[in-house]
């Protein structure tokens, strides 16, 4: 059930990106690079706004999860009020919230489509009236967004897929469909505003199929709300800290170096980037798992971190591994010889800040479920400072590779920090994280060691370490088989029938 999920999950986001890479080439070439600029900008905006959601879709995930862990608790007694009493608010103030947003773009299109014309030079009417479609998908991203946390809160990730999917494809291969008939900008916004229009019609009638109540506020009940905005409230800090210290990097290497030089540090990390789907897709399965586990079977979360955090080390040596072997070839086929030699080193210290960052997935993923999106939230503003010092720092003294060297470092203290943290907030946690840190630092031993040594000899280092700590992963997965004991949680955690009762700032109430 574990993999299924994160299959689906992978799915879900794989997918449109197959259709992003088909989709681009023919766009730019049927609008012209001017306008697939400006289409970009827009996209840009709409995913932006989207953190615009108080945090309230992860957190909906939480509660509602929590909720539903405790329903199932046939220790319970009376079981605890329906999750539609929380969700429906909640989805309620996600809508209004896009209507406020969507309205602020459609005033402020005029300005918008001046600032974007000069960018462009695509025509302010025709980007004021792109705008303003827009302005309609806000809304409707933001509503989608609380109906799909509702859904993932009931590990329903196949459908959630499945609509994730049809909403992807649509967003990069349904303005082919207009291109025809039109050039302009407005059709090709249309177009992707009705492919998201349906994804809201997809996720509303699989929401209210699961949870009926949420078509009738009158069956709401008054549940305290006060626990979902404050964790929303800290969700928000993170969404807003996160992005900070992901883009900071390029921004102070491009104030200290040549923009030419950045692209050897900017091209390899958007690369590395996009293997983080693949503990992304885990964590998305693992969330309202442990959720809804944590208080009704507080040893799960054990079992969960050595599934997940197992997983993500073999998937992740394998691909250090691949780096190593090759990395700087890969490089000069896809970019050329002269581009390698400038950015392979960059490509390599950057590979061990993914592996830090996949490890550091599953832990800041339990620490999230168990309802302390504070402590991570805390975590990152401690960090930012001292991150943006060092970086500051490696990048004017090294460049590129400096600027590298300080966002792995990071990585790997946040990984270790997440892991030392993980076992004062779910008490039974701390074998498994002590043993996942030991090897995730064997790990990143043995690949800093083969770069201070460099060459073949570098190389078999590196190569060597990390088959070693591969080996006892492997073993460990192979002997304890950890997904296993997962799938009779996963079958508990149906939802059941909910009563009123109690809200949820009972579930606040007995966090650490």
């Amino acid at each position: 059930m574990l993999l299924r999920n994160t299959l689906w999950n992978l799915l879900g986001e794989g997918l449109p990106m197959v259709a992003a890479l088909l989709s681009i080439p023919l766009l730019i070439s049927a609008v012209g690079m001017e306008r697939f600029g400006a289409l970009t900008l827009i996209w840009a905006l709409l995913g932006y706004l989207g953190v615009l959601d108080l945090g309230l879709g992860r957190s909906l995930v939480q509660v509602v999860a929590d909720r539903i862990g405790h329903a199932s608790d046939p220790g319970k007694g009376k079981a605890n009020p329906g999750t539609a009493g929380i969700a429906g608010p909640a989805i309620a103030l996600m809508g209004a919230i896009g209507l406020l947003t969507g309205g602020a773009v459609a005033l402020g299109a005029g300005l918008l489509a001046d600032g974007f014309q000069l960018d462009t030079g695509t025509s302010p009417q025709e980007i004021r009236l792109s705008l303003l479609v827009a302005a309609a998908i806000v809304p409707v991203a933001l509503v989608s967004a609380g109906l799909r946390g509702v859904l993932e809160a009931h590990q329903r990730f196949r459908p959630i897929s499945l609509v994730r999917m049809t909403v992807g494809v649509l967003n990069y291969l349904s303005p082919l469909c207009v291109l025809p008939f039109s050039q302009s900008l407005v059709p090709v916004i249309a177009a992707i505003a009705a492919g998201r229009l349906i994804g809201l019609v997809g996720y509303g009638i699989l929401a209210v199929r699961q949870e009926p109540d949420l078509l009738h506020p009158s069956r709401w009940g008054r549940p305290s709300l006060r626990g979902l905005f404050t964790m929303s409230a800290w969700m928000m800090l993170n969404n807003l800290v996160g992005p900070a210290m992901l883009y900071a990097d390029r921004f102070i290497l491009l104030s200290l170096v040549p923009a030419a030089m950045v692209a050897f540090y900017t091209t390899p990390f958007e690369l590395l980037s996009r293997l983080m789907v693949i503990p992304g897709a885990l964590s998305l399965a693992l969330f309202p798992l442990a959720s809804s586990l944590f208080r009704r079977d507080p040893p799960a979360l054990a079992r969960i971190l050595d599934a997940g955090g197992h997983l993500t080390l073999a998937v992740f040596l394998a691909m250090q591994a691949a780096t190593i072997v090759g990395g700087e070839t890969a490089l000069e086929l896809w970019l050329g010889p002269a581009f390698a030699a400038n950015s392979a080193s960059v490509l390599s210290i950057l590979m061990l800040g993914v592996f830090f960052n996949a490890t550091a997935y599953v832990p800041n993923t339990l620490i999230q479920s168990v309802g302390r999106v504070d402590v991570t939230a805390r975590l990152q503003l401690a960090e930012l400072p001292v991150y943006l010092g060092v970086l500051w720092l490696l990048a004017e003294r090294y460049g590129a590779v400096g600027a590298a060297a300080a966002w792995s470092l990071r990585t790997a203290v946040d990984c270790g920090l997440l892991l030392v943290l993980l076992p004062r907030l779910a008490p039974g946690t701390g074998a498994v994280a002590l043993t996942i840190g030991l090897r995730a630092l064997l790990a990143g031993a043995a690949g800093l060691a083969g770069l201070l040594v460099g060459g073949p000899v570098g190389a078999a280092i590196s190569l060597t370490g990390l088959l070693a700590v591969g080996l006892g992963v492997a073993g460990r997965l192979l002997r304890n088989r950890p997904w296993e004991k997962l799938s009779g949680p996963l079958r508990k955690t149906r939802p059941a029938p909910l009563i009123d009762g109690a809200g949820i700032d009972g579930a606040a109430a007995d966090r650490p």
